[in-house]
């Protein structure tokens, strides 16, 4: 979709004609020019119409990205939301064909590695796993003098988890709270990739508890905390409002309160979340 199809497209998803939605910063005249791809429009000019409008410029601009976007990186993009949602789907079928594409492109390494692992998960050879993959990961991550800017070690570390040693995802965790209280991201894109961090951790992190020893099961709460505070503190838009349900649904279960837990998540199934909530805990 080129720039000119988008802005036709959110004209008509907001009920404008073309003279509203110019909104006085170009003519109705080269607006239809633009929208019919006979010309092009300054990034400055469209700037001020989308600001006019409120219109999310992340949208807008992933409306385009096939049309902009470098080939490898679409084809990449599209791998990372095929193995996406064979893994949340629990299909391995699915998620092992998908690795196998990945492996042709052999392009990269954040996604090979986030598939591999997540294949392992799914058909339970973990332990199987080259050894040297955790330290590679770690490698990976450290080429990034701040990987929690870089969306891509955010979406490895995301997976990494179920490999790592714990003294390690709970060093990194640490390490991920300290540089995002630095950071002032307005991105709704990093923020909900830092809030599937949070939930992804204190999903692993309950795992590891039940098989923690007891002497074990007090250390790197405020990591736990942490994680939930992110959650609970999120804007309560509709994109990041489950994530806000997700983290009072992790505080009672860490907090004892069971029964209110899996009352979130009975309420939940019975407003039709069913696929969203079958892989909490409890």
């Amino acid at each position: 979709m080129t720039i000119g199809d988008a802005l036709k497209e959110v004209q008509v998803e907001l009920g404008l004609t073309a003279e509203e939605m110019t909104a006085g910063v170009i003519s109705k005249g080269t607006y239809s020019k633009v929208i019919n791809n006979k010309t092009r429009l300054s990034s400055d000019l469209l700037l001020k119409i989308l600001f006019s409008h409120g219109i999310d410029i992340e949208v807008f601009f992933n409306k385009t990205k096939d049309t902009y976007a470098p080939k490898n990186i679409i084809i990449e993009e599209k791998l990372s939301q095929e193995f996406g949602a064979a893994f949340n789907n629990h299909d391995l079928v699915s998620a092992t064909d998908c690795l196998k594409k990945i492996q042709k492109q052999n392009n990269n390494p954040y996604l090979l590695q986030r598939a591999q692992i997540g294949v392992a998960f799914l058909s339970n050879t973990i332990e199987q796993l080259d050894k040297n993959l955790a330290q590679l990961i770690v490698n990976e991550l450290n080429t990034h003098e701040n990987w929690v800017s870089n969306l891509q070690a955010l979406k490895l570390f995301s997976n990494s988890m179920l490999v790592l040693s714990d003294e390690k995802v709970e060093v990194l965790m640490k390490i991920f709270f300290i540089r995002l209280k630095r950071m002032n991201i307005k991105s709704e894109t990093m923020i909900e990739r830092y809030a599937i961090i949070c939930s992804n951790y204190l999903h692993w992190k309950y795992d590891s508890l039940k098989q923690a020893k007891s002497q074990e099961k007090n250390k790197h709460k405020r990591n736990i905390s942490k994680s939930i505070k992110y959650l609970t503190k999120l804007d309560k838009s509709p994109r990041f409002l489950i994530y806000k349900i997700l983290g009072n649904y992790y505080k009672n279960i860490f907090t004892g309160d069971i029964d209110f837990a899996i009352n979130i998540k009975h309420h939940l199934k019975e407003l039709g979340f069913t696929s969203l909530t079958k892989n909490w805990p409890i």
